[in-house]
């Protein structure tokens, strides 16, 4: 009788045709819900918020071309502690050191204070958007699968703008890496006005660089606000009957 009882019971394990228990598939289908109410109200409401304020900004004073004489004399004013060598004084390997530094630019990094927090909330925007996407997915079927190429068409879009975003925010560190060794050449050759010369470029090449980061951002939130408003009806319900839309 037990082994009859052993057989019965793998026999229910072998034809069950579910992953989990009954339980555990609710609990995933009530978190599916709530974050498909989350990532939706996100898309409704924040990126168009998101696309009126970066707008603001990139209009602004703060980003105002205007604002490089600004860049330009915050530099000056980190250079204005470095000491300066006399002419007849021994070589750097010989000279007993003195204190001087170069200190940060004030402007670039007010700068990079405000979009940095704009670059990582991006970035865990299209993780969302992507993974609700991917949760919108159907199980694999034969044919009427126009609306999951759409669903697979966003993914890559949004996949390929997360990656470009992540790049943007590697470089911001690569500023400082770079200003630093700069800086460090500076110390040590005072004279040599080129370093110098070098250090306001790259304050300035910065700036512009977080000018042209602050409107990509804008429009990226435009681009998949756009695309993914064209196409929600494909994206959320992917095999309805009417097959005749367009994915742009």
């Amino acid at each position: 009788n037990e082994y009859k009882s052993y057989l019965r019971q793998k026999k229910v394990e072998m034809t069950g045709n579910s992953l989990a228990s009954d339980d555990n598939k609710k609990l995933v289908e009530n978190y599916k819900e709530s974050f498909f109410k989350e990532v939706e109200k996100v898309l409704s409401d924040v990126f168009p918020k998101k696309i009126m304020e970066l707008d603001e900004l990139y209009k602004s004073d703060k980003l105002a071309l205007s604002q490089l004489t600004m860049v330009r004399q915050a530099t000056q004013h980190s250079l204005s502690q470095v000491v300066v060598t006399e002419e007849n004084e021994p070589p750097p390997s010989k000279r007993p050191k003195k204190t001087g530094q170069v200190t940060k630019n004030d402007v670039v990094c007010g700068l990079i204070a405000i979009i940095k927090p704009e670059i990582r909330e991006l970035v865990e925007y299209c993780n969302q958007v992507k993974m609700w996407i991917q949760l919108l997915i159907p199980k694999i079927e034969d044919g009427n699968n126009f609306g999951v190429s759409i669903q697979e068409e966003a993914i890559s879009e949004v996949t390929s703008v997360c990656e470009s975003v992540k790049v943007y925010y590697d470089e911001m560190s690569r500023y400082f890496v770079t200003r630093g060794k700069c800086a460090s050449k500076i110390v040590k050759y005072p004279n040599l006005e080129d370093y110098s010369r070098y250090l306001l470029e790259w304050d300035e090449k910065q700036f512009l660089h977080i000018r042209a980061i602050t409107n990509e951002l804008k429009m990226i939130y435009c681009c998949m606000f756009d695309i993914i408003n064209k196409n929600f009806d494909k994206i959320k319900h992917p095999r309805s009957q009417n097959n005749t839309n367009l994915i742009y």
